[in-house]
């Protein structure tokens, strides 16, 4: 049975025939039957701890960041497309398209980036993506401390540096620049930063919110300067191999990341006019991303009856699991592939997507979206379910101890879209599967303690712009922009806790009633 028709010019995929099932997931029990396993988790379907670990061992196998086209995300997406063929993931195809990838060396091989200030080498944490190339020799200039409103003169040729900006809690309000907010519901309080409280358990150790250089990049770019030296208030230990985020767009003024001690020497040389050489040695390539779809069939799978639930998250991030949400959907089909297709009432829509970390993320390339050039494509969608960031253990960066694992679990959210139902079936799930250190908040409508609850984060936004019940977790990612999170920083049970919490969601979704799950009022995002 053909199942998709793949438009040629839009990728290299074509739409596959099914692929075989087992024999349980062929043992019908009847045409209205429903499986128990779909609302309360079956143990013995669940991935195992060890399942899982291998999985990310073989995505980290090539080591560094897993970006979109690039050898260690083409190694992750063909196993993941394996693993969820394996498991009767059938009609799988591929939104295709070329971009022109930037890149250079990744955290410990610092040797394509470097920066000397008067003859003597300053330790740099990171490069900036997407920020052009030095020839061998690097650039030299004299170094000029950035104020606003500088002349387009006092920046032409200098190398400037960017000093650090107040704390990104007091410039856009501790829950709109957080993960963390008020809630319906939060296990381990005593172990979770208090959401009311600002900065109340080292946010500030993630740069996130603090990195968006697309503005000073345009501003000294346009005045002709020679390079920027973005400082960031934290230790090296936190910031070293941080790939910054939001990712910007491609543009041409190599940039250098120093953390708060090498940051402080260049302001000091920069207000001295100093003369620094800064060296950011990169290339570029044709690199071939794309968007993977698949579908675990339902009972009506193909029929004008079917329903789906879609599964999303983005494939492409610098450390083992910014980007292994596609995992947590390959863990959750894996459960759901042990149950008999005629007992799951819906079809499972897979996608995976790959523009996150992309030169301007998904927003520069809106028309790549395979949805894009096919409005119909979520017609038969009828909820949605995000997962990011699974499995991650705990970084705190202090001023009295620099990044280190504090022997947690990273908190975590669940959100859900303004259904009080939903929202029951979401803390049911967590309760009854023991997962630790989460909050779970309903966007769009106050929590226990009259805040807010938003915003939502991550791709399973997705739900809220297209109308439909959804779900979506995602960790608040403390020590997980940098390339240096690799194996090491993965709780396997923890990301199996997590799976099966989210499969718990899912198979409610393949099973409700979506007239009582309808979202009521606005869901932010």
């Amino acid at each position: 049975m053909k199942r998709r028709t793949f438009v040629r010019g839009l990728g290299a995929g074509i739409a596959l025939g099914p692929a075989a099932f087992s024999a349980s997931a062929a043992n019908a029990l009847g045409p209205e039957a429903v499986s128990p396993h779909l609302t309360r988790i079956h143990q013995p379907f669940l991935i195992t701890a060890k399942e899982a670990q291998a999985w990310h061992v073989a995505k980290d196998s090539l080591g560094g960041p897993t970006l979109a086209g690039s050898p260690s995300w083409k190694n992750f997406l063909e196993i993941t497309e394996r693993e969820l063929r394996a498991r009767g993931v059938t009609d799988v195809f591929r939104n295709a398209w070329t971009y022109d990838r930037w890149f250079t060396s990744d955290w410990p091989d610092d040797t394509n980036w470097t920066l000397t200030i008067d003859g003597k080498k300053i330790r740099v944490a990171s490069y900036g993506a997407n920020s052009g190339m030095t020839a061998a020799a690097g650039v030299t200039g004299a170094l000029v401390a950035y104020r606003q409103g500088m002349s387009g003169e006092a920046l032409k040729g200098k190398i400037v540096v960017i000093p650090p900006g107040p704390p990104f809690w007091e410039v856009r309000g501790a829950r709109a620049a957080s993960p963390f907010g008020d809630y319906e519901y939060l296990s381990e309080a005593e172990t979770f930063p208090n959401p009311l409280v600002p900065n109340s358990a080292g946010i500030g150790s993630s740069p996130f919110g603090r990195m968006n250089v697309q503005g000073h990049a345009d501003e000294l770019q346009k005045a002709g300067a020679a390079g920027m030296l973005w400082v960031v208030d934290l230790s090296y230990e936190a910031l070293a191999g941080t790939y910054n985020f939001p990712v910007p767009a491609r543009y041409n003024l190599p940039t250098l990341l120093l953390d708060r001690e090498a940051g402080a020497e260049a302001i000091a040389a920069a207000n001295s006019g100093t003369q620094a050489t800064l060296r950011l040695i990169a290339q570029t390539e044709k690199a071939a991303p794309y968007q993977l779809f698949g579908f675990l069939p339902g009972k009506h799978y193909g029929t004008p009856a079917e329903e789906q639930v879609m599964l999303v998250t983005h494939t492409d991030g610098p450390s083992i699991s910014q980007d292994n949400g596609a995992f947590g959907i390959l863990g959750i089909v894996h459960y759901l592939s042990q149950i008999p297709q005629t007992e799951r009432p819906r079809t499972v829509m897979i996608f995976l997507d790959a523009r996150h970390y992309m030169p301007g993320a998904e927003r520069a390339f809106a028309e790549q979206d395979y949805a894009a050039k096919h409005p119909d494509f979520y017609k038969s969608v009828v909820a949605a379910v995000g997962i990011e960031h699974l499995g991650q253990v705990e970084y705190l960066d202090l001023p009295n101890k620099p990044r280190h694992r504090t022997g947690q679990p990273e908190p975590s959210t669940v959100w859900v879209t303004n259904n009080q139902a939903l929202l029951d079936l979401a803390i049911a799930a967590v309760k009854d599967n023991g997962l630790k250190r989460v909050q779970v908040q309903c966007p769009g409508r106050k929590g226990m303690h009259g805040g807010d609850q938003g915003p939502w984060y991550g791709l399973g936004a997705i739900a809220g712009r297209i109308g439909v019940p959804g779900s979506a977790t995602m960790g608040s990612m403390t020590g997980y922009w940098s390339t240096r999170a690799r194996i090491e920083a993965l709780d396997a049970q923890h990301f199996v806790t997590q799976v099966a919490t989210m499969a718990q969601i899912t198979g409610a979704l393949l099973t409700a009633d979506m007239a009582q799950l309808r979202p009521q009022g606005k869901t932010s995002s």
